[in-house]
Formats: structure tokens, sequence, C-alpha cells
């Protein structure tokens, strides 16, 4: 039975968390959307048994400490990786970023290009330019703790209208995403994993949707492997994005039990 371990490394003061599980091949970097940490991408890891993998948390975000700049970037979450890869010794890993791991995934491999093999990109998050500003401005979550504990409610449903509407503020029945719910435990966790963090979603959805996606696609000379779910909410950039990549592919899952598959083949060069 797979079992996934967790660690602390040591960055100048500071810790970054990550998940990881020895296996064989070339390591595969895992990096986890927004909200939450690599705690979701444990079901992922699980389907990808027999790899070797790693899944840090964002700095601010999960177990990781936040990032000591002002106003961070992506490729402040980016170097924070790098020093991470570095530092366990790694010498060449294929990337898998979802959502803003996508970015991360796309900023990594601009900056250490000989490093990175492949990439894939689960939902690109490639926005227009007038849509990033319209999300920077009100889709970052507006924790604060309150002694009577209504930033607890607040969480709950922040997390609970993520899966119901899109964007989850527009809580109407032309934005909703007729995808449902999940059970009420894994809300639950989800829930517990994103109020770690309540303190880092701002700087990072404010690097996310000010991140230039666009011209970072069309630097990357690296096999990538676009995928999303067919109810994923940027599957449509998903497409777009592999239109800008030299060296591109698109795959759309009607399943999402079939990425781990769909990544394990990729990865291998099949």
């Amino acid at each position: 039975m797979m079992v996934i371990r967790r660690r602390f490394f040591d960055l100048d003061g500071r810790q970054l968390h990550y998940r990881c599980v020895q296996g064989d091949g070339v390591p595969i970097v895992l990096l986890h959307m927004l909200p939450g940490s690599a705690r979701q991408l444990a079901r992922l890891m699980t389907g990808l048994e027999g790899h070797t993998m790693y899944a840090p948390d964002m700095a601010g975000l999960g177990d990781s400490d936040v990032h000591p700049a002002a106003e961070t970037k992506i490729a402040d979450y980016a170097a924070d990786v790098l020093s991470l890869i570095d530092g366990l010794g790694l010498r060449e890993v294929d990337l898998y970023g979802t959502h803003t791991g996508s970015c991360i995934a796309l900023e990594l491999a601009h900056l250490a290009a000989p490093r990175v093999r492949r990439i894939v990109l689960d939902g690109a998050a490639l926005f227009e330019p007038e849509e990033a500003a319209r999300y920077a401005a009100d889709y970052p979550p507006r924790f604060a703790a309150d002694i009577n504990g209504a930033h607890l409610l607040y969480a709950h449903n922040f997390c609970r209208d993520l899966f119901l509407f899109w964007p989850w503020y527009e809580r109407t029945a032309a934005a909703s995403r007729r995808a449902g719910l999940p059970p009420a435990r894994d809300l639950h966790v989800f829930v517990m994993e994103v109020l770690k963090g309540m303190d880092g979603y701002s700087a990072a959805y404010q690097a996310a949707f000010g991140y230039d996606m666009a011209q970072a696609l069309a630097r990357i000379s690296h096999p990538t492997l676009c995928i999303a779910g067919e109810d994923d909410v940027l599957a449509e950039h998903s497409k777009r994005a592999a239109l800008l990549l030299a060296r591109g592919e698109l795959s759309l899952i009607k399943d999402a039990g079939s990425t781990a598959g769909i990544v394990a083949a990729f990865v291998r060069g099949a």
C-alpha cells in the first residue's frame, strides 16, 4: 500500500511543507490550485502510484509558512519550489500544475528549463486581461478572524460555493456549475485546509491573476500536455493555452478518475 509521507524543508527562516512518495522514474512535482493545499492532490498521487512524487504547499497555504515578500509574485512561489528541488538533489523533474499551479509550473520551467523534462497543465489559468482584472478584484476570499467565529461559517460557505457557482460569489442560476457538492466529510476536510491559509490567499490570488500566462506559454519549448475535465471552469482556457505552446497537446477528460492514467502515459512519453 502506498504511503504519502509529509516533510518540511527549511527556507531562510521559514519552512515549506510538502508531501512525498518514493517510487521509480523521473520525479513528478505536483503543484496545487487555490484555495487549499497539496492535500487536494492526494487522490491523484494515489492514482500515480509507482512514481516518485513531491507536492509542496504554496507559501502561506496549508502548512507552509507565509512568504516574507510584501507582494508575492508567481516567480516567488516558483523559486520556493526550485529551492526544494535543489535541496532534495533532484537533477530532472516532470511538472504537474493545476489552475494556479499551472502558472507556477510554467514559471518554474522558465527558471530551470534544463531541469524540467515534461509539463502537464491541468486547467491552464489563461485569462484575458479584463477577465483577470475583474477576478483579482472580486475573487479572493476576505477572511478575518472573528471573536464569535463568523469567519468559520464564511469559510464553509466560500468552499461550498466554489463547487456550486463560477465565479463563486455570483450565486445565480446563470452562474450555476450544476456539478453538485462533494460528501459532507470531504467538504469539511477541504474547509479545514482552506482555513489554514486564511492569511495567504489575498497575495496568492493577486499573484495568479497578475501572471502573464500567454507570455509564459509562448516561451516554453518543453513537451506540454494541457488537460481539463469537461466541467472544469478553465476547460476553454486550456483549449486556448494548448494553441500557444510550441510542443503542446490537449486532452479533455470526461471521467476525473482517468486523469492519473493520462498523466502517467504522458510522462512516460507514451
